[in-house]
């Protein structure tokens, strides 16, 4: 069974060289290096960002800007059975990747033609070390974390800082990523839902706070609560864009 860790980047170079060297060092510890991959699927970045990504990286790839995009080319060059989609500000604990791994490889050895398991993603867990959150931050985002964490349980939904993992096959029988402006995880999910089972882990990914430290811990969860509540009822993704960058997207 092999892995391949596709990683969307857009002026990533103050996360990524750290993020990628923990991916590798969770790998060795667990794994044969020949059964996973790292690709990096750069969106034109104007920092250090491609320079990292080649020194860390299996592969890097250049793509039109946009995260549908942008995973859709890192997955064309991939050669796993299983593709994991991650954000280059998110971190997956070496608990996490092994039980992730032990899911993968089982399901590839049990399922004959149908699969049980279609994808899944891990439960969120929001990194601050700003220091300004040491106190009444660290309560904050354990309760955003927690929300998120419900909302994934009873939709059976996951965002794509959640780290979305997928059976190649699965992948391009429901057509990859779509090109919408936002949402296109959300919208992602919910097509593979409809081949098979969708599973959230136990285990969580780590993201960074920097969302939440840039447009404020409040504002930012009760916009992303509105935007994930539109969508869902119905609300297009090129409205939602709009409304999105009005409100400091």
């Amino acid at each position: 069974m092999k892995l391949s860790i596709i990683i969307p980047t857009l002026n990533e170079e103050s996360f990524l060289e750290k993020n990628l060297s923990s991916i590798k060092k969770e790998l060795s510890a667990i794994s044969n290096q020949q059964s996973a991959e790292i690709i990096v699927a750069d969106g034109g970045s104007r920092d250090r960002t491609v320079e990292i990504a080649k020194r860390f990286a299996d592969r890097v790839c250049i793509s039109d800007k946009g995260r549908g995009h942008q995973m859709n080319a890192g997955a064309m060059i991939s050669t796993g059975e299983w593709l994991l989609f991650l954000h280059a500000d998110s971190v997956i604990f070496d608990s996490g990747m092994r039980r992730m791994l032990e899911i993968m490889d089982s399901e590839l050895r049990t399922s004959n033609s149908e699969p049980r398991i279609a994808g899944g993603a891990f439960r969120l867990k929001i990194d601050s070390p700003t220091p300004m959150y040491r106190c009444w931050g660290k309560i904050a985002f354990k309760i955003i974390s927690s929300a998120a964490n419900m909302r994934s349980r009873i939709l059976g939904i996951a965002y794509g800082d959640q780290g979305i993992f997928v059976r190649r096959d699965i992948f391009y029988t429901i057509g990859g990523y779509s090109d919408i402006p936002i949402m296109e995880d959300v919208d992602f999910v919910k097509r593979l839902k409809g081949k098979g089972k969708f599973i959230i882990l136990n285990e969580c990914v780590a993201t960074s706070s920097r969302r939440w430290d840039r447009e404020g811990v409040l504002y930012t969860m009760i916009r992303n609560w509105i935007l994930i509540s539109l969508y869902l009822i119905g609300v297009s993704s090129n409205r939602l864009k709009g409304w999105y960058r009005e409100h400091g997207g």
